[in-house]
């Protein structure tokens, strides 16, 4: 299909979905979907489309030269109007029934509003005891994290003093790179967005990449991405990975699950020794399901369900390897 026929089939996409929702959003994701391209590939190569998917603009602008079309949304947009004005009537009238009753219940509401109070102040005292028994139990949480932390660095000291084959990480030598998705988890639990997501994350991606290419520039170096699947935490992978004594080895977190996502990011890494891919699995549901209670807060619904349907990446993609890694409870 050419870039001319696609762009045809997206503004019939649009063109339908105004003339049955009127200029409601049609998700980003879901248009490229119904058209058969990737999200990116519309980002970039049809993004002057967007205004009208958001219902920022009328899609009328695009069909000047298409009059039936035209005369269609038109006629569309006349019959909302039309419901609008009755659904404006019937708010009017059921506005004065429910004026004259909120007039009669005031009295009553006034008798009871001393109950209230006293109600409210049990209340009140309740979230207080809540409050003091939460703040003990993030203590005692803070101290067995501090307790955890210093085991850990003490097995990892062990490991490394008894195993002298492997490099010491250093900063010039292992370099991990993990996004940072705060913000974008933050607006998406404000707008339930995940246009929005998905543009925060392609951002944080392309930051990475951004790093990264003037070191593999300098230095030799491999690149290892972690396709983060959200059910094993990345800085618990990047401390079992030790470099090699003359390369640096790059890490990066990678949250993309198409062919097509993935090769893009590929080609910015042509420059590197080699290009592996680990992918954590796990075919027990109670572990993901732990896992993702302590390390997947706030990351969307539609992010998670991508992740689970994602194919495993194959060698012919472009890697130098392939590693599929079994996940225990705790990783």
């Amino acid at each position: 299909m050419s870039s001319q026929d696609t762009r045809n089939k997206l503004i019939d996409i649009i063109k339908r979905h105004q003339l049955e929702n009127g200029l409601t959003k049609l998700q980003i994701s879901k248009l490229a979907e119904l058209a058969g391209i990737t999200r990116q590939a519309f980002n970039r190569y049809y993004g002057d489309l967007k205004i009208y998917a958001t219902g920022e603009e009328s899609i009328g602008k695009l069909l000047i030269d298409d009059k039936a079309s035209l005369s269609q949304l038109l006629e569309s947009k006349e019959q909302r109007v039309s419901q609008l004005e009755q659904a404006l009537i019937e708010a009017h009238e059921s506005h004065k029934d429910e004026l004259n009753k909120a007039i009669r219940n005031h009295t009553t509401s006034l008798m009871k509003n001393d109950l209230m109070i006293y109600e409210s102040a049990q209340l009140q005292s309740t979230l207080a005891a809540q409050r003091d028994h939460t703040a003990s139990l993030i203590e005692r949480i803070n101290e067995l994290q501090i307790t955890n932390t210093k085991l850990v660095a003490e097995s990892i000291s062990a490991t490394t003093a008894r195993d002298t084959s492997r490099s010491y990480k250093t900063v010039k030598n292992f370099i991990s790179v993990a996004l940072d998705m705060k913000k974008a988890i933050k607006q998406y639990s404000a707008s339930c967005d995940f246009d929005a997501y998905e543009d925060s994350k392609d951002s944080e991606i392309n930051k990475s990449i951004e790093l990264i290419q003037p070191i593999l520039h300098r230095n030799k170096a491999e690149v290892i991405l972690f396709q983060e699947r959200y059910i094993s935490d990345f800085n618990k992978f990047c401390d079992k990975i030790h470099p090699q004594h003359d390369l640096t080895m790059i890490v990066m977190q990678l949250p993309l699950y198409s062919r097509e996502e993935i090769q893009i990011v590929l080609k910015a890494f042509h420059a590197a020794v080699s290009v592996s891919i680990y992918v954590p699995y796990s075919s027990s549901e109670t572990i993901i399901t732990s896992q993702r209670k302590f390390n997947t807060r706030g990351v969307p619904p539609e992010e998670l369900k991508d992740a689970d349907s994602a194919k495993i990446p194959l060698i012919d993609w472009g890697f130098d390897s392939v590693h599929v890694i079994k996940i225990k409870q705790g990783d």
